[in-house]
This record gives C-alpha cells, sequence and structure tokens, in this order.
C-alpha cells in the first residue's frame, strides 16, 4: 500500500510541474447509501446516508486529473439500537466529459483504507462483548462519476453516482487482531457542492 501512494504522489508531482490548464476543486457532499455484501439487507443491514467530507480534484489538462475522496456511511441494524460506520480514504485518476454545458467525471479509485466501527447501546451491550471496541479494515475500489452543473469556474453542482466494492480482511479490538473476510459493497447516489480554484 505505501508503494501504492508513493507511485500516485509521484505522478501527481510530475504532471503538476508539466500541467498548463489546472484546475483544483474542494466539494462536499451527502446522499443514499445502499448495503451488499455481507453487510446487507440480508443480514439486517439498513441503506443510510453516505456523507463526503473532502472531494478534491486536479486537472493537469480538461480531461485528465487526479481525485481523492474522504467518505463515511453509516448503515442502521434492524431491530437493534446498533448501527455500522464505513469510512472510505480513496485517490484515483480522474476523466472529463464535456456534455453541452455540463461535464461527467469518471473517477476510478483505489480505496487505500476502509474503516468499520459499530456503534449504538446494542453494540456496547453485545452478547458478543462490546462490539464498540473492535475495527474492521480493509480496502477496496470505488467507481465515482459526477454530473457536474457548472462553467468550471467557482461554486459548481454535482450529482454523483459511485458504487464502492469492498472487503474487510482484519478486525482489531482489545484482544488483538485475527483476519477476517468480510465483503462489503455499496451503490451510493448523492448531490454535492464544489469550489473551483
Amino acid at each position: 500500500m505505501k508503494n501504492t501512494i508513493l507511485i500516485f504522489i509521484s505522478i501527481f508531482t510530475l504532471s503538476f510541474g508539466y500541467s498548463q490548464n489546472s484546475n483544483f476543486y474542494l466539494g462536499i457532499g451527502v446522499g443514499f447509501a445502499s448495503t451488499g455484501g455481507d453487510l446487507s439487507s440480508d443480514n439486517n443491514y439498513k441503506s443510510g446516508i453516505n456523507i463526503n467530507f473532502l472531494n478534491a480534484g486536479f486537472r493537469f489538462s480538461e480531461s485528465i486529473g487526479a481525485t481523492a475522496n474522504l467518505s463515511s456511511a453509516g448503515h442502521a441494524i434492524d431491530g437493534a439500537d446498533a448501527a455500522i460506520g464505513v469510512g472510505l480514504f480513496s485517490v484515483g485518476p480522474m476523466f472529463t466529459i464535456p456534455i453541452g454545458g455540463l461535464s461527467l467525471d469518471i473517477k476510478p479509485q483505489y480505496a487505500l483504507s476502509m474503516k468499520g466501527v459499530y456503534r449504538g447501546d446494542d453494540a456496547a451491550n453485545s452478547p458478543l462483548g462490546n462490539l464498540e471496541s473492535i475495527e474492521l479494515s480493509g480496502s477496496g475500489f470505488l467507481l465515482a462519476n459526477s454530473l457536474v452543473i457548472g462553467d468550471g469556474e467557482g461554486l459548481d453542482f454535482s450529482v454523483d453516482i459511485d458504487y464502492l466494492n469492498g472487503k474487510f480482511n482484519e478486525i482489531s479490538g482489545p484482544g488483538g487482531t485475527i483476519d477476517d473476510d468480510s465483503k462489503y459493497s455499496s451503490f451510493r447516489l448523492g448531490v454535492g457542492l464544489r469550489y473551483n480554484f
């Protein structure tokens, strides 16, 4: 994973030095998040809310760039006072296609870090022990797409359609760390605001 980060930083730095028409933006967003895989409605996990705390992008040209995202989705557990929160940090390239007065950003990303935590009274008092004291760790892939409404200057709006496919491979807690093999997928539909610098 360290090599992936170093490669991304190197490409970003080299491209920044040679880019002519740069366009940096920062954004936020909110929307719906479905559940899938082992964290699905079959296992009593409900669809919930996804929040994009940070959506950053840098364009090397009008059609090619790089992006990084920090987001979190919350899913209540049916019939319990408990929920799981899944946080995600992802990076990847960005390809922009102009569509009339709009633009479509296609952003395939590698989720370098995917973390899951349980919260709620039933999680704290579970027969399995205090679930709030454990953390799930893993990684995945995110296919993020944004239909951007605006002229690329100042404040723009976006409609975001994302699909996450990941896997938790480790559970850590007071007793140490054990291997895990839980799959998590999520379709996410939301809206966002971004400011272009």
